[in-house]
């Protein structure tokens, strides 16, 4: 049968195709060598820190990527555009002084975020909390009426609400909770919002 080389094919027998047998062969022992010999470098040797370097510029760098998006939304969240509408900071307030069997008047300042500019309004309800610290529903004094509808722009707004009777006197706290329908890719969606927390000094009846 006579030699047969790596590949199942017999060995040459000229004196030229065996030298280049031999090169072929030479030639896949010297790049096994050089693969073993990176892994080693790049494990134990010399191109360890190199290796290492890269390895953790490309942690960093995802971990920047994340922290970015963090901070997009930390900014989104404390500019108010996470949510559907955005209140004008320390504006809002309730129409003062509040006696018992009396409606309350909220006057909001707020506008639509990029968020929520395409939503629409569909319901919104008054939660009212007294010193027990029950959160109890109220009612909108016009509850048949279409909700008005905020643009983008910044709006005052007069909320007039009918508070629970059984509110006791003293501080009260009230938000409203907000109902909308906004478009997405499938057709709509019902999406929840709330207003910031108010808070008003609810005097005893007489």
């Amino acid at each position: 049968m006579g030699d047969r080389n790596m590949t199942g094919d017999e060995f040459p027998k000229s004196r030229s195709g065996r030298v280049i047998e031999l090169g072929k062969i030479m030639g896949a022992i010297a790049a096994i060598f050089g693969a073993t010999s990176l892994i080693w470098g790049m494990t134990f040797g010399p191109l360890r820190e190199a290796y290492l370097m890269i390895g953790d510029f490309v942690d960093r760098f995802a971990r920047l990527e994340v922290t970015v998006a963090e901070l997009q939304q930390d900014v989104a969240r404390a500019n108010g555009e996470d949510r559907v509408i955005r209140q004008i900071q320390g504006q809002s307030y309730i129409r003062e002084p509040v006696k018992q069997g009396d409606n309350v008047v909220m006057t909001m300042v707020a506008a639509r975020t990029k968020l929520g500019v395409d939503c629409r309004l569909t319901d919104w309800t008054p939660i009212f909390t007294d010193e027990l610290n029950i959160p109890t529903p109220g009612q909108r004094l016009n509850a048949g009426r279409a909700p008005r509808q905020l643009s983008d722009d910044t709006q005052t707004l007069r909320i007039e609400m009918i508070p629970p009777a059984i509110l006791r006197p003293g501080r009260i706290t009230v938000y409203l909770t907000l109902t909308y329908q906004c478009p997405t890719e499938n057709g709509t969606t019902t999406v929840q919002d709330r207003t910031d927390t108010l808070a008003y000094q609810l005097l005893p009846a007489g």
